[in-house]
């Protein structure tokens, strides 16, 4: 009897095949690869799956992933596994995991104060891993250099564009020259600003001349364009 069990016991485990808890984490990685936007070498995936190895009658098997909240680029991505043999269902399975994102972001080094022009000396380029990638951090040190500060920056601070202000080329109430040109011909006269001005920006200013309130393109620190 006990031969007879053994040789019975051998013959039903050639009708069954195994899917490993191994090969079911590899999947999740798989599709979370093909679904996430990052490059794969920015892209630290774990995947937990608390079940064991899984009993499957013979056939062609068809292992079909869905990750739920699709709309997730990184952090705690929940997945499904449906399982089918020669089409027919077989089980559903849930499956956690953990997805973190290197990204290159420009931090304070020191605290900045409102207005203060950023410079080499109080930034930092730095690799970080994160749950929450910065859609809109700073990612490079020419993208912050001689911008003012819109706001006080503590130390370590992750700096985004909003944060950063264009500072201006003139300010209101400095003395500049009006430029009007027509043909070969050119005028100028002397001016006041009205509000602070930036680089190839449209300002107010007050003739001096005329005592007018005038609308000029500014060319320069010096120069603002009039037509006429």
């Amino acid at each position: 009897m006990g031969i007879f069990l053994s040789i019975s016991s051998i013959a039903n485990a050639s009708k069954t095949q195994i899917i490993t808890v191994e090969e079911i984490e590899k999947g999740a990685i798989a599709k979370l690869e093909s679904i996430l936007t990052w490059e794969r070498e920015l892209l630290e995936i774990n995947v937990y799956y608390t079940g064991k190895d899984i009993i499957l009658p013979p056939g062609k098997k068809e292992l079909i992933y869905k990750a739920r909240g699709n709309n997730r680029t990184a952090g705690r991505i929940p997945l499904t596994l449906q399982i089918k043999v020669n089409g027919v269902f077989q089980r559903t399975i849930r499956i956690n995991s953990r997805v973190m994102v290197s990204q290159e972001v420009v931090k304070t080094m020191r605290p900045v104060r409102k207005g203060e022009i950023i410079s080499n000396e109080n930034i930092v380029l730095e690799m970080i891993k994160t749950e929450r990638p910065w859609k809109d951090a700073v990612r490079s040190i020419d993208q912050a250099l001689g911008y003012e500060a819109g706001r006080n920056l503590p130390s370590g601070k992750i700096i985004v564009q909003k944060f950063l202000k264009k500072p201006a080329l003139v300010n209101k109430g400095d003395k500049i020259q009006i430029l009007a040109e027509k043909g070969g011909m050119k005028i100028t006269a002397p001016g006041i600003l009205k509000e602070d001005g930036f680089a190839d920006s449209m300002v107010r200013v007050l003739n001096m001349e005329s005592k007018k309130v005038i609308y000029g393109r500014l060319l320069n620190a010096n120069t603002v364009k009039v037509s006429f």
